[in-house]
């Protein structure tokens, strides 16, 4: 059957007692095409299902197999009609959020979990993992991940993430970013990964990291990556959470790439600088990242700088 049919059966079901009526009227109109009535026929019969509801009850016994393509919330309804006769069933359902998910795990028949987290440009978003890992993603920030019983392993392939990680001494998390890997048994860290650096603040706990050499981070301290050179932080005046996670950039004494790279995260398109010049200029102060390009303004007042809104860029210019 059309998967695109059963996915708007499901939307439909998820809807059906809050419709107005107008959209009664196009319930009515959409169900008496006979392929359309089928697919609605087979989800209300998937819904009711005890196969479902055993796996949903039993993830534990279940294996993980990659959906690539975004998913909705109520879509899982969908995909749960659709891969029932070959005996999977969605897993994690309860934990999804749309904007985030790349790669839904689904049901099949070993232990094997992983999946990929995207945030999209200007949001933020969060997941529970199934080891009770909490992730917090910047805006257009992405993670890679796969656990089993011997290993979890996380790629931050771009963006920022704050970690709060679920102790468990058997399985150590690990976290491969950049040329760097972290490793950590239960704390809480953020990581902050460009093209140009990676920068590692340890809010709890501590956390072992690999890059050319091996230096162990405790709570309050950082350590900022860039290319061969490390330096560490001993006193980074952390605070209690990252200042993005409350909608916050927070610069002390950064240079202007930098600021304007963290800042690129909610832009709808590129900030270029005008001269390298302007790259190095140390930027101290607060910027609301649910305003972005009102942040962008300020930067550039303060810094007697002209700030072009070119069709394909913004410029920062003397």
């Amino acid at each position: 059957m059309n998967k695109h049919r059963l996915e708007q059966a499901a939307d439909w079901l998820d809807q059906e007692q809050e419709l107005n009526e107008q959209q009664q009227s196009e319930f009515k109109q959409w169900l008496a095409v006979p392929e359309n009535a089928s697919a609605y026929q087979k989800m209300k019969g998937v819904m009711a299902s005890d196969e479902l509801t055993q796996a949903l009850n039993h993830p534990a016994e279940q294996t993980v197999v990659n959906i690539k393509r975004p998913l909705k919330v109520t879509s899982y309804l969908a995909l749960a009609a659709s891969v029932t006769c070959l005996g999977v069933l969605v897993y994690f359902m309860s934990s999804m959020q749309p904007e985030q998910l790349r790669d839904v795990p689904v049901a099949a028949t070993s232990n094997v979990y992983q999946l990929e987290l995207e945030s999209p440009l200007a949001q933020r978003s969060s997941k529970v993992l199934i080891d009770g890992t909490q992730l917090h993603l910047n805006a257009n920030s992405a993670v890679q991940i796969q656990q089993n019983s011997a290993q979890r392993h996380v790629k931050l392939t771009s963006g920022q993430v704050y970690f709060d990680v679920a102790k468990d001494a058997t399985r150590p998390f690990v976290i491969d970013v950049g040329q760097a890997k972290v490793t950590v048994l239960g704390t809480a860290f953020d990581i902050d990964y460009t093209t140009s650096h990676t920068t590692i603040r340890v809010y709890e706990g501590h956390v072992k990291v690999q890059s050319g050499q091996s230096i162990e981070l405790t709570a309050g301290q950082s350590l900022a990556i860039s290319g061969d050179e490390l330096q560490i932080d001993e006193d980074a005046h952390l605070g209690m959470l990252p200042s993005w996670r409350s909608g916050w950039l927070e610069a002390d004494d950064l240079p202007l790439a930098q600021v304007v790279e963290k800042l690129q995260r909610y832009l709808p398109k590129p900030v270029a600088l005008s001269s390298s010049e302007l790259a190095a200029i140390p930027i101290v102060g607060r910027f609301s990242l649910d305003d972005p390009q009102q942040a962008l303004a300020l930067l550039a007042s303060a810094h007697q700088l002209r700030l072009l809104d070119e069709s394909n860029q913004f410029v920062l210019q003397r």
